[in-house]
């Protein structure tokens, strides 16, 4: 899975910054500045995707399409119109992009769902559901920061910029799931700042 991926990358990093570190102190500090932006920027992408998954979801398992309902309407041309998104939901891969392997997903394509399937996957089993998307959300985060406290912090503050990149495309309309998604998600975060902050203090 892509968070075990995340994991050998990250301890292969740690192993080539403490390297670099005696050569070139300023030549690490620069690769910890670039690792906490790749880690905000993963962790924008990763919950950002996620939300447009879930609204998705929620148009084709509420039929709202098919009755004309022109929110899920604009939805729709927002996937068509935008081809990162159309493909991610189609499952194609991109090494450039995540795709929906690289999120664990091994169903359907999003974009081939019909009704009821769309409902299973966001029901509270579902893998677009709330504890599951929030759990596998907040998991890659803190795999990524690879127990580092800052890097975490960074990490939260890309999956907050992620869900409002997502509330921005769907003109800050995300449907209930996605909003109980993004709070349950940052509680597991926030959970484990609080560890991490007290074993720093004791330390």
């Amino acid at each position: 899975m892509i968070t075990d991926n995340i994991g050998q990358n990250t301890l292969n990093m740690n192993a080539s910054t403490q390297t670099q570190h005696a050569q070139n102190p300023y030549a690490t500090k620069q690769k910890e500045e670039q690792s906490l932006e790749d880690t905000l920027k993963n962790s924008a992408v990763n919950v950002s995707i996620s939300m447009r998954a879930q609204v998705v979801l929620i148009g084709l398992q509420s039929n709202d399409i098919a009755k004309g309902n022109a929110s899920a309407q604009n939805g729709l041309e927002n996937i068509f119109n935008n081809k990162e998104i159309f493909n991610f939901l189609s499952g194609s891969e991109n090494e450039h992009f995540f795709s929906l392997a690289d999120l664990g997903y091994e169903g359907k394509a999003i974009t081939e769902l019909n009704q009821e399937e769309a409902g299973a996957l966001i029901s509270d089993e579902g893998f677009f559901g709330v504890e599951q998307t929030s759990s596998r959300v907040a998991n890659f985060a803190i795999e990524l920061s690879a127990g580092n406290l800052e890097s975490l912090k960074e990490a939260r503050r890309g999956i907050v910029k992620g869900f409002e990149e997502a509330e921005k495309l769907w003109n800050n309309n995300l449907p209930d799931i996605s909003y109980k998604t993004q709070e349950s998600t940052l509680i597991l975060i926030d959970a484990q700042i609080s560890k991490l902050e007290k074993e720093t203090a004791t330390s």
